[in-house]
């Protein structure tokens, strides 16, 4: 597959803007046509964008949001606001799309779009005719049921003569490897997407607006600036040539991670896994004989890992005579655990008892205040003590000995009650 030219002019690729952009024509799709034709061919969900006027989401609250959102979605739609406080929305429905692009339209100030990057497909058409409008294009693909969020034409560099190159961003995850244009069908190449790269730090995945990082040197990947005297080296590699040359190992593999993405569909995470799972990873990383220093350093970090498992090994074998210590002790745990549930059903046994014996000392007491008050109405000059108390820890005088009463007849027991 054939590059661009600025990937190999490093001072081409330090630039923010690619000047070989002539002309770009963005067709009017609608919304829900364009999330239709996505959906249809091959793309697992759609992500809308909700923003303002102003730019970011007029609802950035979460529960202004489910209150908002939550009746127009579906449970598999997710809901999130990215870096900018826009709101992000992710579905596979056409319902879903069709009823939050309603609900927020007739809202003022709002305004929703579908996020083209994850539902097109990039291609590079050569051998294109100059005088072949853009828009001539655009209808010619339109008749074909071919729908296109874009079509750029590039320019000579150094000059604003078109050539005969397009860039192609058809809606849908498509494989071609042709396209026919009028009554011709061209061959086409799929475009590989540059890595995103930050003029500032060197770093990939952000540019140098959103970069809170100290500047990076590109010549010798030092923290300065970029006038610079020393040798070139690269940051990331370690051989001699600029941070930003795209034949370095590390630029080749982001760029393979970023169209993994597009291609496949899945989370950068992802593709990154599955780049490092691939032996071409580990020789592209890994030291080459160009550069010796890398063997010495390879070899001072597996020294100091052995030295770091060696440690562990002596921290793991001081900690088993607590482990025993531990299993010691909670065996002794158990033990009075058991003992306890022991001690425990025998003070049960005893409160059941201490009740039992209360219940009958009750009665007993009630027996003998019946006797007294019998004795009373037979005897009413006869002083009786009082009764014990049924209160435990209180001690009472004793009852009058029987022997003083004398001989009391069943007639005189029966004389007192009527």
């Amino acid at each position: 597959m054939t590059k661009r030219k600025p990937e190999d002019d490093v001072q081409a690729a330090s630039t923010c803007k690619d000047r070989r952009i002539n002309y770009i024509v963005i067709p009017d799709v609608p919304l829900l046509a364009k999330a239709k034709a996505a959906l249809e061919k091959g793309c697992s969900y759609v992500k809308l964008c909700i923003e303002s006027t102003k730019g970011s989401s007029l609802w950035l609250k979460p529960k202004e949001i489910n209150v908002t959102f939550g009746p127009l979605t579906q449970k598999d739609d997710t809901l999130f606001l990215n870096k900018n406080r826009k709101l992000i929305l992710v579905t596979k429905s056409l319902t879903t799309i069709e009823e939050v692009a309603k609900y927020v339209l007739s809202v003022p100030e709002a305004n929703v779009r579908i996020i083209d990057s994850n539902i097109v497909s990039k291609y590079i058409v050569r051998d294109i005719d100059t005088d072949y409008s853009l828009e001539e294009i655009i209808s010619d693909l339109k008749s074909q049921d071919i729908l296109v969020s874009k079509v750029v034409r590039f320019k000579r560099k150094g000059s604003s003569d078109p050539i005969p190159i397009i860039l192609i961003d058809e809606i849908g995850k498509t494989n071609r490897k042709d396209i026919k244009i009028g009554r011709m069908i061209f061959k086409v190449n799929k475009f590989i997407e540059n890595p995103k790269v930050c003029f500032k730090c060197l770093r990939f995945g952000h540019t140098q607006l959103r970069c809170d990082k100290a500047k990076r040197c590109s010549n010798c990947g030092e923290l300065h600036e970029d006038n610079c005297l020393n040798p070139t080296k690269c940051f990331r590699c370690g051989e001699a040539h600029h941070a930003l040359d795209p034949k370095c190992k590390f630029y080749i593999l982001e760029k393979k991670i970023i169209n993994l993405v597009r291609d496949e569909d899945i989370s950068f995470f992802e593709a990154r896994k599955r780049v490092a799972s691939q032996p071409s990873y580990a020789s592209s990383v890994g030291a080459t004989p160009s550069s010796s220093g890398g063997l010495s350093s390879a070899k001072s970090q597996f020294e100091e890992l052995n030295s770091a498992i060696l440690k562990l090994t002596d921290q793991v074998s001081a900690l088993l005579p607590l482990f025993h210590q531990v299993e010691n002790l909670r065996e002794v745990n158990q033990q009075c655990i058991v003992r306890c549930a022991e001690i425990q059903g025998q003070l049960l046994n005893q409160v059941k008892e201490n009740k039992q014996l209360k219940e009958l000392t009750e009665s007993q007491r009630s027996h003998i205040e019946f006797l007294q008050k019998q004795i009373s109405l037979s005897d009413p000059s006869f002083q009786l003590h009082p009764v014990p108390s049924s209160e435990l820890g209180l001690v009472s005088p004793p009852l009058v000995s029987f022997s003083e009463v004398g001989e009391l007849s069943s007639t005189d027991f029966g004389s007192g009650i009527d």
